[in-house]
């Protein structure tokens, strides 16, 4: 059994028709014993394509990290971050004492698994493409992508948060096409690259390009079944997640406090 919570980057409100379609992929992918809730972030970003921006995007980590404390605080077992940029899950694993899992961490890392080079198909936002390949070159993973890594879909962003939830079949071909000409230039799997791109293919279906069967990964569906293996690693085996060696080592609990007092944030503990 796992309880996991999903980290919605934006408010609510705005998100209904986005977190609709999550609820189904929720329901479709996760086991039959693991609960999932959504805390989206208040106040946060409002519009899908804010994030993509580095100034909103630093303003909004805080609040996404406060839901990742908060999680922790009332027991989840884990916390999926949900954007594919990964905002806040470094600095979360810092100061939590849950798994906190990544989109595009958790996605990247599994098609080198499943195929010897990968690709990112993502929203049809020119300045989101260096952020991703920001994030291949982070992870290590330049020699496991192909050239020019990070593909868009022609459809502009804001049609696939309007007219793409009404109807995601028309998304999940979009994608699809660009996977075919990932595919032709050496990918072996493809890592849909966005929290509201990969929902609308599993929705529709769309999980390989089929002549040559490879794998077109939904983000979310990855992250969920991620984060319930690495909680059931953490039950069955006692594995310490994350590693307090080097990089994820956590400042002292008073420390957390005393910072977070200079800017004027509660902190009741994790």
């Amino acid at each position: 059994m796992a309880s996991l919570c999903y980290v919605n980057i934006t408010e609510e409100e705005p998100s209904l028709p986005y977190l609709t379609i999550v609820q189904k992929v929720f329901d479709q992918v996760a086991r039959a014993d693991t609960k999932i809730d959504i805390k989206s972030v208040k106040p946060g970003l409002s519009r899908a394509f804010d994030p993509i921006y580095s100034y909103f995007a630093l303003l909004n980590k805080v609040a996404i990290i406060d839901k990742i404390i908060e999680a922790d605080r009332e027991g989840y077992d884990a916390a999926i971050v949900g954007c594919f940029f990964d905002p806040g899950v470094r600095e979360a694993r810092e100061i939590v004492n849950i798994p906190v899992i990544g989109l595009a961490e958790s996605t990247m890392l599994f098609a080198c698994l499943l195929g010897h080079r990968f690709a990112v198909v993502t929203i049809n936002e020119r300045k989101g493409i260096p952020e991703v390949e920001n994030l291949i070159r982070l992870y290590g993973l330049e020699s496991r992508a192909i050239t020019n890594p990070v593909r868009t879909i022609d459809m502009p962003t804001i049609e696939v948060f309007t007219k793409g939830m009404e109807h995601p079949e028309i998304v999940a071909a979009d994608i699809l096409e660009q996977s075919k000409k990932c595919v032709a230039d050496g990918a072996e799997a493809i890592a849909v690259g966005c929290n509201g791109l990969g929902p609308l293919c599993t929705v529709s279906n769309v999980v390989e390009v089929e002549e040559s069967h490879t794998p077109i990964l939904d983000c979310v569906s990855v992250a969920i079944k991620v984060a319930e293996t690495v909680v059931d690693s953490r039950k069955a085996l006692g594995i310490p997640i994350p590693s307090r060696a080097g990089l994820y080592k956590g400042p002292k609990e008073k420390d957390i406090k005393r910072v977070r007092t200079l800017f004027g944030r509660n902190y009741s503990g994790c």
